[in-house]
């Protein structure tokens, strides 16, 4: 049995054939990896554990990944979000540390509207990692503990952080159905990545006009 599951976590707001799409993807890019889905309505997907409608929140999102890391049975997990794709290269990556969050060092956001023409390239340093499965829900409980604040800020004052680098970037879709419209980005952008083509045709191929 291999070392890592993968964890699937979804508010379900977003339209339905777009995350659809995103889950049909998941499912051929990880290939016979474990897969733990954490909803809130049940989907048929891998082991689907479904936390009833709690709502969108970093908090709530935070109990949904740790409610996958308990369920699981590996020693290390990566983080799958619903809006999110990813090369299987980012699957195949092993931490050589149980006690570090491992981040892919390319990730692009894709705007739906006016600016969805272009990748803009920003550094995801949230939970959405390769990290130990212990230590994962070591740090989530830490950050439960405390006030709320932006992930990105908790994280590094409790963990050590590492990058990795898989073949092709993270691509993150943001429409207005998700969690959070506005996110710090680079000014740095493309308008073409290698294996993901070009923005309009990718958002077009998952359903996005």
């Amino acid at each position: 049995m291999d070392n890592l599951t993968v964890i699937y976590y979804t508010s379900n707001r977003e339209q339905e054939g777009f995350e659809d799409n995103i889950r049909k993807t998941l499912l051929k890019t990880i290939g016979d990896l474990p897969l733990i889905s954490v909803s809130q309505k049940p989907i048929d997907f891998g082991r689907n554990i479904c936390v009833g409608d709690i709502g969108a929140t970093p908090e709530n999102m935070l109990l949904q990944v740790m409610s996958g890391a308990v369920e699981a049975k590996t020693k290390f997990v990566g983080m799958a979000e619903s809006d999110c794709l990813y090369h299987k290269s980012y699957f195949e990556f092993r931490p050589d540390s149980e006690d570090t969050f491992y981040y892919p060092d390319e990730c692009y956001l894709l705007w739906v509207g006016n600016r969805n023409r272009k990748y803009w390239r920003y550094h995801r340093r949230e939970i959405s990692s390769i990290v130990g499965r212990e230590h994962l829900i070591k740090i989530i409980g830490k950050i439960l503990l405390q006030p709320p604040k932006h992930i990105r800020n908790i994280v590094p004052k409790l963990t050590k952080q590492e990058t990795f680098h898989p073949d092709y970037p993270v691509i993150s879709i943001k429409t207005r159905d998700g969690m959070h419209w506005a996110s710090a980005y680079s000014r740095e952008y493309e308008t073409e990545l290698p294996f993901w083509g070009r923005p309009k045709k990718l958002l077009k191929e998952y359903g996005i006009r």
